[in-house]
């Protein structure tokens, strides 16, 4: 049974989706714990600072411009532990530097007390607060965010981690997961592929969880107990109505056989022997389509079979074929390995070969050459040099009471549709080839070259 691909695979695409709900959940969440962790360092930045700008206001409140410059140098001499750097700038009402480390006022509105991140000149960021302290004075103080930073960095490595694992755990159950359910889908599709070749026997296994896939089980199993009821049923009718047209057949044969004893109109006894030979033709007919009908519906039933020589059944052919050719005038060649056994029906075999070979000797005028050939594999090669068979025709000759123009006369048209029947019942493949000139009718093994 072929294997769909990934994207084509109902489970495929089941473990694909699973991947990516697990990964965007990860990233969505990787979001909120973001967003959150980023308003909580904003706002203990904004606390630090608010802090430090509130105290240096004081101090220019009680101690004036030179005071709070002594304060500020201060603040550059104390190293901080977490490495945070921090900014300020005392400036006068235009903006000009007084005191502190940064060169030029960013841009912050100390009208309404600002705060927010700042770029500075050389790439660095820092959330900053400005304030007006007098007509003559603005500060900004800033500080670093590089403890916030450093934890988004650590959350964002921390969910990538995360996010790989639950992606390969996502992978590795989705796998296992769907891998079960596919084996359980595969075996209906398995059964429903042999009861197509013909094992209507065959039934879906039902072990598993009490889930849609065994119910789904359990109602393939019912529909082909009644698929196989009606085809029993059909083939019992169909036996109760051959039998039931053939007894008055024969009846209405023997009849007429007593009436052409109790007559000696030979006008009357020429009729009556047409009309038995019709009954004859109407007979071999409907045991021609029973034949077939019985067959196809056998079709991979290994049910009755049994290991048979087919080199002793060629054998045989080949002796009985091989003296009427003589008679007709025409050459007949056979190539049996010996010793080739299959299981089979030995009497189907036997109708399978014969009927190949009638149509060779059918079509082949006399002078021409027919041969039989029975090799490993089992593969079996009826060819005669007669006109052949046009390329349109060589699926259509299969077909039941398909006679090609130009056919002699006789028959229904119905031992090509029997042959491949009986091919097809022993999983064996017909078809006819160009033998340049003739034709050439090759069985072998449904999976053979």
């Amino acid at each position: 049974m072929s294997r769909t691909g990934l994207f084509h695979s109902v489970f495929g695409r089941v473990t694909l989706s699973a991947l990516l709900v697990s990964l965007l959940s990860t990233f969505a969440l990787f979001l909120v714990v973001r967003q959150i962790v980023d308003g909580d360092g904003r706002a203990m930045l904004a606390r630090e600072v608010d802090t430090d700008l509130a105290g240096l206001a004081d101090i220019y409140v009680s101690g004036g411009y030179e005071e709070l410059r002594a304060r500020i140098a201060d603040r550059f001499a104390v190293q901080r532990e977490d490495d945070e750097r921090v900014w300020y700038l005392l400036a006068d009402a235009d903006g000009h530097p007084v005191a502190g480390n940064l060169d030029r006022w960013p841009a912050i509105a100390p009208e309404v007390s600002e705060a927010r991140f700042v770029a500075l000149s050389n790439g660095e960021r820092m959330f900053a607060r400005a304030t007006r302290l007098g007509p003559d004075a603005r500060l900004v103080v800033g500080r670093s965010d590089y403890r916030g930073q450093a934890l988004l960095a650590r959350l964002a490595v921390a969910f990538a981690t995360a996010g790989a694992l639950i992606a390969m755990l996502s992978l590795v159950a989705g796998h296992f997961a769907a891998r079960r359910l596919r084996a359980r889908v595969e075996s209906v599709n398995a059964t429903f592929a042999a009861v197509r070749a013909g094992h209507i026997a065959a039934r879906a296994p039902g072990a598993g969880d009490n889930d849609e896939l065994t119910e789904l089980a359990a109602n393939t199993n019912t529909m082909l107990d009644q698929v196989e009821r009606l085809i029993e049923a059909q083939r019992a009718v169909s036996d109760q109505t051959a039998h039931e047209i053939r007894t008055p057949l024969m009846h209405l044969d023997t009849r007429i056989l007593k009436a052409m004893v109790a007559t000696d109109d030979k006008m009357l006894l020429r009729t009556l022997d047409q009309s038995r030979g019709e009954i004859r033709e109407v007979v071999r007919l409907l045991d021609s389509l029973l034949d077939i009908a019985g067959t196809q519906a056998m079709r991979g039933d290994l049910r009755g079979l049994a290991e048979i020589s087919l080199s002793d059944i060629a054998e045989n052919l080949a002796d009985l074929y091989g003296a009427s050719a003589e008679d007709l005038g025409i050459g007949f060649h056979a190539r049996i390995t010996p010793g080739i056994m299959f299981r089979a029906d030995s009497m189907q075999m036997m109708r399978l070969m014969s009927n190949l070979l009638d149509n060779g000797f059918k079509y082949v005028p006399s002078g021409g050459t027919v041969s039989l050939e029975l090799s490993p594999g089992p593969r079996i090669v009826v060819e005669d040099d007669g006109p052949g068979i046009p390329l349109t025709d060589r699926q259509r000759i299969f077909e039941r009471y398909v006679r090609l123009d130009g056919a002699p006369d006789g028959g229904h048209g119905l031992g090509l549709s029997l042959a491949l029947a009986i091919a097809e019942r022993h999983e064996l493949s017909l078809h006819v080839e160009d033998a340049a000139p003739g034709a050439r009718f090759v069985v072998q093994p449904e999976d053979g070259p």
